[in-house]
């Protein structure tokens, strides 16, 4: 857990054990008094077998709540947190004034064991049901921190952010409390995720003023510099690393200290001074940093070096490291690090031949002084690329480089490193025309690495491609054909495989940017049929032809269908039936055959109900239904609930998971065609009240729910209006989870809506100017409250008289010309909304004409506009421009 206050708990319960005495006056006294011993001993299995037989000896003890409780953290301090939980929650009903603290535990296990959503809702659930637990504002933190671990953002600040909250309250009376200061370290952490800045800095400069310990100082430090840094105020931002330097060296914490001085680096660049951050990273080495540190403040220097256009300098830094700092952990780290330099100029530049055999001499350097150095794998293998480097493709001594450099770093936890060795080793090998040695050894790269997605992108194809070549080498058909079913299914795009028709081709198809290369393609793969008569990947060769044609850059769809459906004559009992069954009827659709592409996706989720293309079928049925819309939502809203009810695709999560929720959504959607608004709002509600559901679907949802309670009747007659005051509360939720982004600028946009309808006219206007002033609001959204601004003062208007009603007229008049005559509109956004510019004039028409506006010049001018956006309206408008005019006369 993030805060240990596990002991101040137990004892809590131990100093009080029913207000009565340990003294061991009776046998049941002395059993307890025992079970106690051992638990404030640290036995903890004792103290679990002694309280639960205590439980059961004298179930009728008034200590039996207090011995549950105990008994489960004795189990929590072995790991039987699934124990613990069962014992806390089958006792609850029991727990008496010690509920709350069930309650936490059972928490605390939850979190303990990572299942954090649950410990979050435990925690959350203690603050409502036990409102005078001195838990609360503990179990609340807690609630956050276990949501910050699951990057719920939005969800930490709803928890610490309200002012009514038991967070917001506590940090009034008690703010130097250490748990309402870690908690406003969560609130600032959250809104800095969120990008809200400015929220963020106004929490951490309200615990300016507080005596912070080292640790939450140095925390509170780290966020106001990734503030600072993210709004782009780099002097601030540097003033507080000085801040985080001084706090770590205060504590003689080295790793902090250097981390501070890490993060002045990219500041003291960004503002453009190099020199400093040279020196910065001379402060580094010259402390006892981790060498990774070390390590990437020499290369640092001497990138810093390079910029300065002072590459001997570079160098020169790193050959001098030893003697300056003979006695730093990182002089082994220096000498490899220039070897490292050195080759890497050459690679860029080839042409610099001296630095080749100076990079290998830095290596043979390190391995005689630093032979047994965690480094002295990487060394190996530097220096045999040196080698390779140099032309010895094949020679012995090259393979030793390898071969060295693999043994040392198999010591090592596996690494980049080890699979870039095993990987040099097979192609040495390869050269040296050792087939089989060498496919070994491409092997061991794509087997033993499956943990390192850095591997895969960087060696797995080319292992792939080494493979494919050494099994044909070898004339191993098999071997080859399963290198190549590989390659087609996991590296469809590999530069790799368009060079050369041992890959058949597969990354020509898929690279294809003209007709020419698809046909290139095409031929490629039916040489790979003259080729492996007999390989059983014919008919994965057959599958990528038929997808030449739809990946052709001008879709051929008729000759895909054409060879699709030959494919499942030839091939109709191939593990690949489903795939190509799926082009099938995806290549229909795109040809604008909707009958047969509904005929195969519906027959597809019947003959293939456990493939993981299944979900996808049976969201484009729905989606054909929702289509066509009308009563034939009917069937769309069954399909979308087919998808999300089924379980057998559920351990499809790639696929499967965020579909499920868009299927959800869409039954909704489907719902509201029918005006089945119950059902439609059941669907919404289910997606937000989920705490897993995607923050893009769960605004959505919400925004679906507020529009559904604005069409549906309320079900109190005596209140007609009631369901606008519910969408108003569901689009203000929107306001509050998504401050900072479009969907909060719009949801005040649906509040001002609703306001207006329950004659709440000045909250209208109050939500409508949000979405005007608002930066995340586009042009539409902003002439839309502009407009709903305007309707509202009208309304005022109709209910004022005189000098107000004039003043509230003109008032509207001008919201509604701002977005006729382009004022509304920001830098960057060249165009007109042309919905709202017309609505916006025919509204102001009216308002003109109440206000008996006469002047010929803004009245032509004001007609011409009109006309101009409103052609088909010109007669009516002419007759209106000349009454207007008299009326003036």
């Amino acid at each position: 857990m993030a805060f240990r206050w596990h002991w101040l708990l137990i004892w809590a319960v131990l100093g009080t054990v029913g207000g009565r005495s340990l003294a061991a006056d009776t046998r049941e006294d002395r059993a307890y008094a025992a079970a106690v011993s051992a638990f404030q001993d640290g036995m903890w299995s004792r103290a679990e077998t002694a309280f639960a037989g205590f439980v059961r000896k004298y179930p009728a003890s008034g200590r039996v709540a207090e011995a549950v409780l105990l008994q489960a953290q004795a189990e929590f301090k072995q790991d039987k947190l699934t124990n613990a939980i069962t014992l806390l929650t089958a006792r609850r009903t029991g727990a008496g004034n010690l509920a709350d603290q069930y309650a936490y535990w059972i928490g605390e296990a939850q979190f303990q064991g990572g299942d954090l959503s649950a410990a979050a809702a435990t925690f959350i659930s203690l603050t409502y049901d036990f409102p005078e637990s001195s838990l609360r504002l503990r179990a609340l933190v807690e609630a956050a921190v276990a949501q910050s671990q699951l990057r719920r953002w939005p969800q930490v600040e709803a928890l610490l952010a309200p002012t009514n909250s038991v967070f917001q309250r506590a940090a009034q009376s008690a703010p130097a409390n250490e748990l309402v200061i870690r908690g406003n370290l969560l609130l600032a952490q959250a809104r800095f995720a969120q990008k809200d800045f400015a929220g963020a800095l106004s929490v951490l400069e309200s615990l300016a003023s507080q005596t912070l310990k080292p640790e939450m100082d140095w925390h509170r430090a780290y966020l106001l510099y990734q503030v600072k840094l993210a709004a782009g105020d780099l002097g601030a931002a540097l003033a507080v690393t000085t801040n985080l330097v001084q706090i770590a060296r205060s504590e003689s914490n080295d790793v902090l200290q250097a981390k501070g001085l890490a993060l002045r680096v990219p500041v003291l660049e960004q503002l453009d001074q190099p020199s400093g951050a040279l020196a910065a990273c001379r402060e580094i080495l010259a402390l006892p940093a981790p060498a990774e540190q070390a390590r990437e403040a020499i290369l640092k220097m001497a990138e810093l070096a390079i910029a300065l256009g002072r590459f001997s300098e570079a160098e020169e830094t790193l050959k001098k490291f030893p003697a300056q700092y003979p006695d730093s952990p990182a002089a082994d780290v220096a000498l490899l690090t220039l070897g490292e330099l050195q080759l890497r100029d050459y690679v860029s530049q080839p042409t610099a031949t001296n630095q080749l055999p100076a990079a290998q001499e830095r290596f043979d350097q390190f391995l005689r002084l630093y032979r047994n150095s965690p480094l002295a794998g990487k060394a190996h293998l530097d220096r045999g690329w040196c080698l390779w480097l140099t032309g010895k493709t094949n020679a012995p001594e090259t393979l030793d480089a390898f071969r060295a450099a693999a043994q040392c770093l198999q010591r090592l936890p596996p690494s980049e490193d080890l699979a870039a060795a095993r990987f040099k080793i097979g192609d040495v090998l390869f050269a040296q025309t050792n087939y089989a040695g060498a496919l070994e050894n491409y092997q061991a790269v794509l087997e033993d690495f499956t943990d390192f997605p850095a591997v895969t992108r960087s060696l797995g194809g080319q292992a792939l491609y080494q493979s494919l070549r050494a099994s044909l080498a070898l004339t191993n058909s098999a071997g080859a054909s399963e290198a190549l079913e590989q390659i087609l299914e996991q590296y469809p795009t590999n530069d790799l495989a368009a060079s050369s028709a041992l890959l058949y081709g597969q990354s020509l198809a898929e690279a294809a940017t003209n007709h020419l290369q698809a046909a290139a393609a095409r031929e490629v793969f039916e040489k790979f049929e003259q080729q492996f008569p007999d390989s059983p990947l014919r008919p994965q060769a057959a599958f990528a032809v038929a997808r030449t044609y739809e990946q052709d850059p001008s879709p051929d769809w008729s000759a895909a269908i054409q060879q699709y459906e030959a494919w499942r004559k030839e091939y109709p009992t191939n593990e690949l039936l489903a795939r190509v069954t799926y082009a099938l009827a995806a290549a229909y659709f795109q040809a604008g055959n909707e009958t047969n592409a509904f005929r195969l996706y519906t027959n597809f989720v019947a003959q293939f109900p456990t493939n993981n293309l299944a979900p996808l079928a049976q969201y484009w049925v729905a989606d054909y239904y929702f289509r066509l819309g009308g009563t034939n939502n009917m069937e769309a809203e069954r399909n979308y609930k087919l998808l999300y009810q089924n379980t057998n695709w559920q351990g499809f999560p790639l696929v499967y998971t965020n579909l499920a929720y868009q299927a959800r959504l869409m039954a909704g959607r489907a719902a509201v065609g029918l005006s089945s608004y119950k059902d439609a709002i059941e669907h919404f509600t289910s997606l937000t009240s989920d705490t897993n559901c995607p923050a893009d679907l769960n605004a959505q949802a919400l925004f679906a729910y507020g529009s559904v309670l604005m069409q549906k009747e309320s079900d109190d007659t005596n209140h007609p209006l009631a369901n606008y005051q519910k969408a108003a509360d569901v689009f203000s939720s929107i306001c509050q989870l998504y401050p900072t982004n479009e969907s909060g600028a719009l949801a005040w946009n649906e509040i001002g809506d609703c306001d207006l309808q329950l004659t709440n006219y000045d909250g209208a206007t109050n939500a409508y100017a949000q979405v005007i002033a608002s930066p995340y609001a586009e042009l539409s959204a902003r002439c839309r409250a502009q407009i709903g601004f305007g309707l509202a003062l009208e309304k005022k208007a109709a209910l004022a008289s005189g000098s107000d009603q004039k003043q509230l007229l003109q008032l509207a008049l001008d919201k509604y010309l701002d977005v006729l005559y382009d004022t509304n509109r920001r830098d960057q956004e060249p165009f007109q909304d042309l919905f709202w510019t017309k609505k916006a004039g025919l509204q102001a028409l009216p308002v003109m004409e109440a206000l008996g506006i006469s002047d010929a010049a803004s009245l032509n001018a004001f007609f011409d506009r009109l006309e101009g956006l409103l052609p088909q309206l010109k007669d009516s408008l002419e007759k209106k421009r000349a009454a207007m005019l008299a009326a003036g006369n």
